[in-house]
């Protein structure tokens, strides 16, 4: 783990065997990029997941769970993990408003990249080089390995949020209108939450806003708020001790019934099960 002034830049991991390769654990602050080296592997991301081949990379946007299980007899994979103060601390007010964008939108949303997408070949470039100086640690070995964050996230900032038309300058511009209520949401998930309050916040009708969420973010505003309380349900399974009565009041849910509801529908397995999966 590599660190300038205490505080944490990035880190670079291989793992290889059978089973668990990589055990489930939460990026806060961090973007991380998976990189499948041999066999095959199911990738967890929040409330999605995908089987991936050698070869295959994984974007993993911050504050989602994440867990890698080998489904083959061996399998190795590689990862980057790196703070998003790497980008942030040299960014202007738009480039920042774009990141913003790009975070949101790829929330519990697998960005998965192979031989035939547009941008593979930049990505593995700059993962592969980024590994060797990694590895290597010649002097001034993390400039050349910031340098390839920088030109890989620009490559997919450009690729997924260049505005190229009249319709996703109507996204952005959506997407920022809607900054307060999701800062609202993400502070207040844990709470009852209704529509009409958040409709209120920009002055439109719950049903256009409820369109206009759904667009800009990709999921209705109860998906959303139901994925970040499953999230935070599968850190409490995995780091705490806490019942499951007290979890499903901890995350807004009104019983360990619904909890139990709700957590099946998003992750195909009950709350009970998963824990044990983790440990």
């Amino acid at each position: 783990m590599e660190k300038e002034n205490g505080k944490f830049l990035f880190t670079i991991n291989a793992f290889s065997g059978e089973g668990r390769l990589v055990n489930t654990h939460f990026n806060q602050n961090s973007m991380e990029m998976i990189e499948i080296v041999s066999g095959k592997a199911c990738v967890q991301l929040g409330t999605e997941s995908i089987l991936a081949g050698a070869g295959q990379f994984i974007y993993v946007p911050p504050k989602i769970a994440v867990r890698v299980d080998a489904t083959e007899e061996k399998a190795s994979v590689r990862e980057m993990i790196f703070d998003t103060s790497i980008l942030e601390n040299n960014m202007d007010s738009f480039d920042l408003e774009v990141l913003y964008m790009f975070s949101l939108q790829t929330q519990n949303k697998i960005l998965s990249f192979e031989p035939n997408h547009p941008i593979y070949g930049t990505i593995k470039k700059y993962m592969n080089e980024a590994y060797e100086e990694y590895s290597d640690k010649d002097i001034c070995y993390k400039l050349p390995i910031k340098s390839y964050i920088y030109l890989m996230m620009t490559s997919l900032l450009r690729h997924y949020c260049g505005l190229k038309n009249d319709a996703d300058k109507i996204i952005y511009q959506n997407v920022l209108r809607l900054r307060p209520v999701i800062e609202y949401i993400d502070q207040h998930y844990c709470e009852k939450i209704y529509i009409e309050d958040l409709s209120d916040m920009v002055n439109v009708s719950a049903d256009y806003f409820t369109k206009m969420f759904g667009i800009s973010i990709g999921r209705t505003p109860i998906e959303y708020i139901n994925s970040l309380r499953v999230n935070e349900a599968m850190r409490c399974l995995c780091e705490t001790e806490l019942s499951m009565g007290d979890i499903a009041e901890k995350i807004g849910f009104c019983n360990s019934n619904y909890f139990h509801k709700i957590f099946k529908h998003y992750m195909n397995i009950s709350p009970l099960a998963y824990r044990k999966s983790t440990r």
